[in-house]
């Protein structure tokens, strides 16, 4: 049908009738004008009515138009409509149709009244095309329930809010009594901050307070309702991580069996129960990811290098490897430990607790006596820690003598001094600071400094960057696509630091260029390797358990897992999230050292190093806390200047410390 222009129609937009007057006829679009200025672009399909030409006043026309429109439209009842076309129920009647069944003549207005009043209702009909569907008795009952299911959960959304609202403002008395309705809610909010579930409720909490961020207004929720965990850690709720497990992880991981469970496994790996094996790690560490054998054979030194193996249980894409992709790595906080794998798997299965068959990627490395490498294999096997030490028992039975494992603790210590030697004069460098131990308990705080430069760390250290560079050695030998860690050479020439000084320490670091990803070997200026990757933490580093597969199927003629562009695509995701959580790590240390110097040393003396001077600002570190703050000072001071300090302002939440000078006596 033709419509020429200035000729008024009726038409179907979106799900509303509309009219207005032709104002151009561009091939099979109309362009029409309504009562506003704006253009809408139509089909003849989408036209119901034409009312001729507009004459020299569209707008006069339409609006008279408009009203006949209702006028008809309020002679119609709609519920008797219904209730006769009932014997055509759950069909399609065209507009026509419907018109004539009420009117005896479906003329132009009779037709946009009847369109317009069916279109108003949503309960007795339903409009298709311009067609409409006649609902049933049944249909109208069930959509009526529906519609005010969605009414009262409105209505409840409503008084969540204003519940929310009252809670959340002025002083109250805690517990805030929580009525039955706001169960559900307080309810929501609890396995949101603690188990990361998400509903409705998050964006009714950030409705409260849009300046204010969801897990914010959750947490003060929970201790306004006195619902927060005893054990709760603020700081890594507010922050989005999640120390626990969602109840089908934790299930996947109780349900797995024990190597010595699994046949396949066991018949397929080297045997080396038979090694005397010993773990060193810190007395509170759960997840013993790596182990240490030796014995001599004539002029051959025999050191075995065994990691755990934790992909013998985690597969990729299976519940136990998405869980771990979210926590990329194990985070150790004064509060808490959030492992990357529930304990069942961590701490148990994958461990390599004393006593149990354990699943392993072991290097068994041949040292000349002169400390040189002349061969080392690596294979997927299983062993048997003998024996569990800490860094404490290492140390002392490494200062004994006659016993056979103190004989071989000194041997190891030896290599390890041969293999720091060997880095180092490749230009590889030692540039590490002083460490604390922090640790809160029932609100305690406790602060010790650990040594991580005894003889044990050091052996420790040294095996198993030992076992990186030969994974990386054994992935080029085999072209295994694995992602390799590389650093370039310093800017200026960089030396060990053999005892610590926050200055020369901030001048050597300055020096190095970071370490980054690389898809290719290539040579990692800082450990003086030739190339380098890692693989020694597979059960707290997901990016060590990646790279632990790739090797892992090729040991055993299984198709390698990743591609080289999957591979980067994983690991840079996940060094992306692992940057993100040591730093939380990182705050989280701060934010508890701080209010232990708050509580403790608020007036106390204490010897500082001035580190940096930057125009005004003056920034010392703290001798025995290795912790920086600003000097309040118009004195002149140097770098490298030793000075007596007392704390001036202290805020844990802010992350600040000012001090000032103790004038010298």
């Amino acid at each position: 049908m033709q419509f020429p222009e200035n000729t008024i129609l009726d038409y179907f937009a979106n799900n509303e009738m509309s009219l207005g007057t032709v104002v151009k006829v561009s091939g099979e679009r109309l362009h029409v004008q309504g009562a506003t200025p704006q253009i809408s672009k139509i089909s003849a399909k989408q036209v119901l009515a034409s009312y001729g030409d507009a004459g020299k006043n569209p707008l006069n026309q339409l609006a008279a138009l408009q009203l006949q429109i209702l006028e008809t439209m309020s002679e119609i009842d709609l519920l008797l409509l219904w209730e006769e076309l009932q014997p055509q129920a759950n069909q399609t009647i065209p507009l026509p149709e419907i018109t004539k069944i009420y009117f005896p003549q479906a003329a132009p207005l009779q037709l946009s009244a009847m369109a317009r009043k069916l279109i108003e209702d949503k309960l007795h009909f339903q409009r298709q095309g311009q067609e409409f569907l006649v609902r049933s008795l049944e249909g109208v009952t069930e959509l009526e329930s529906l519609l005010k299911q969605r009414s009262e959960r409105a209505a409840l959304k409503e008084r969540q809010k204003a519940w929310l609202q009252d809670v959340l403002t002025g002083s109250k008395t805690i517990p805030v009594p929580v009525p039955e309705e706001m169960e559900q809610l307080v309810q929501h909010s609890q396995d949101y901050l603690l188990n990361g579930f998400n509903s409705d409720t998050i964006n009714l909490l950030s409705a409260v307070n849009a300046k204010r961020p969801a897990r914010e207004t959750a947490l003060k929720l929970l201790r306004m309702t006195d619902r927060l965990p005893e054990d709760a850690d603020e700081f890594l709720l507010v922050n989005g991580i999640h120390a626990g497990f969602s109840k089908e992880v934790i299930k996947c991981a109780a349900e797995l069996p024990e190597l010595a469970e699994m046949p396949g496994e066991i018949q397929k790996r080297c045997d080396l129960t038979s090694e005397v094996t010993f773990s060193i790690d810190d007395e509170w560490t759960r997840e013993i990811d790596d182990a240490l054998s030796f014995r001599r054979e004539g002029d051959r030194l025999l050191v075995g290098i065994h990691l755990a193996a934790p992909n013998c249980f985690v597969h990729k894409g299976d519940i136990l490897d998405d869980a771990a992709v979210e926590r990329p790595l194990s985070l150790y906080l004064p509060t808490t430990t959030v492992t990357m794998f529930p304990p069942d798997l961590s701490c148990r299965l994958a461990s390599l607790e004393e006593g149990q068959l354990r699943p392993t990627m072991s290097f068994q490395v041949e040292f000349t006596p002169d400390g040189d490498i002349s061969d080392w294999s690596f294979a997927s096997a299983k062993i048997r820690v003998h024996r569990r030490l800490t860094y404490l028992e290492a140390d002392r039975i490494l200062g004994d003598s006659g016993d056979t494992l103190s004989s071989t603790l000194q041997e190891l210590y030896r290599l390890a001094v041969i293999l720091q030697t060997t880095r180092e004069e490749a230009g590889g460098v030692n540039l590490n600071r002083p460490e604390l131990k922090i640790m809160v308990h029932q609100g305690k705080i406790s602060v010790t400094e650990e040594n991580q430069e005894t003889p044990s760390h050091y052996l420790v250290r040294e095996f198993m960057i030992l076992a990186n560079h030969l994974a990386a050695k054994y992935a080029l030998r085999h072209q295994i696509p694995v992602i390799y860690r590389a650093q370039d050479p310093p800017s200026e020439p960089v030396t060990t630091i053999t005892r610590y000084d926050p200055l020369e320490f901030d001048q050597m670091v300055r020096k190095m260029k970071k370490t980054r990803l690389s898809t290719y070997p290539q040579p990692h200026a800082g450990l003086g390797l030739d190339l380098y990757t890692q693989v020694s933490s597979p059960i707290r580093r997901y990016a060590d358990l990646v790279i632990q597969r790739q090797l892992a199927a090729h040991l055993e003629n299984q198709k390698i897992p990743y591609t080289q562009e999957e591979l980067f695509a994983v690991l840079d995701n996940v060094e992306k999230t692992g940057m993100q959580n040591r730093s939380l790590e990182r705050e989280a240390r701060r934010f508890w050292l701080l209010e232990y110097l708050r509580r403790e040393c608020m007036n106390c003396t204490l010897d500082a190093t001035i580190v940096r001077l930057d125009g005004s600002l003056v920034l010392a570190e703290l001798n025995r806390f290795y912790e920086r703050g600003v000097v309040m000072t118009r004195e002149r001071l140097q770098p490298g200047e030793k000075i007596k300090v007392r704390i001036l302002e202290i805020n844990p939440g802010s992350g600040r410390l000012a001090m000032e000078i103790i004038p010298r006596q």
